[in-house]
């Protein structure tokens, strides 16, 4: 890759690369052609072919791939390539268009095909005219103030950090109510015991009157052998 001999540093050079296309497709078409996009151009298609817009008017058609290049010349593997798409295409001529430079050797490769047009970047803007400016949406805060703000977290991770406190609170909630069901059945049991001891308590006391009576009824068999 060569660097360009001059950079140009205007409106043009710093507009996207499908405003470029679009510029240099409504020149054609004010030029009486008909154009099909087939690129960059029309906001969904990548390049297909090498080629980035069709022209089509009469017997013509015309295949057009734009170079958007302002650091570098375009070198003439870009014209070859153009020139088999041109015949696959069955079509009756070639533009390439740079808002650069192209170099020597692309030039003298064009040079011999006589359906081969090259459009550098002083070529265009006098076919275009004066190219406003891009607008460029100025930031509401300052530099300095978003780049102390916090960063702020991806909703995927905030989601996620949402399901973790959901399920810590009803990990609590699960562990609350065993507790309570096992403090339940120990206070059951344990008024059971209880019941159970007082039960017992009760009963033994009427077992030992009975025996004390049951003796007390003896005693006057006993007195009497002894007084015989």
């Amino acid at each position: 890759m060569k660097s360009v001999r001059h950079r140009h540093d205007d409106a043009l050079s710093r507009v996207t690369w499908g405003a470029f296309e679009h510029m240099v497709a409504g020149h054609f078409r004010r030029q009486g052609y008909r154009v099909e996009h087939t690129g960059t151009g029309d906001g969904i298609n990548l390049t297909e072919g090498g080629i980035d817009f069709t022209l089509h008017r009469e017997q013509e058609l015309i295949v057009v791939q734009c170079k958007h290049w302002n650091s570098f010349q375009v070198p003439h593997n870009d014209v070859h390539q153009l020139i088999g798409v041109m015949h696959t295409a069955g079509a009756t001529g070639a533009i390439v268009v740079s808002s650069g430079e192209f170099t020597t050797e692309a030039i003298e490769a064009a040079a011999k095909f006589r359906h081969i047009r090259l459009i550098d970047g002083k070529t265009i803007r006098a076919m275009l005219g004066p190219v406003a400016e891009p607008f460029t949406e100025a930031p509401p805060f300052p530099t300095w103030a978003l780049a102390a703000k916090p960063p702020v977290r991806h909703s995927r991770q905030a989601r996620m950090d949402r399901a973790s406190a959901f399920a810590a609170v009803a990990a609590v909630i699960v562990m609350s109510g065993a507790l309570v069901m096992l403090y339940t059945f120990y206070i059951h049991e344990i008024q059971q015991a209880q019941m159970a001891k007082l039960v017992a308590a009760k009963a033994h006391p009427a077992v030992v009157h009975e025996v004390v009576a049951e003796v007390e009824d003896k005693k006057p068999i006993a007195a009497a052998l002894k007084d015989q």
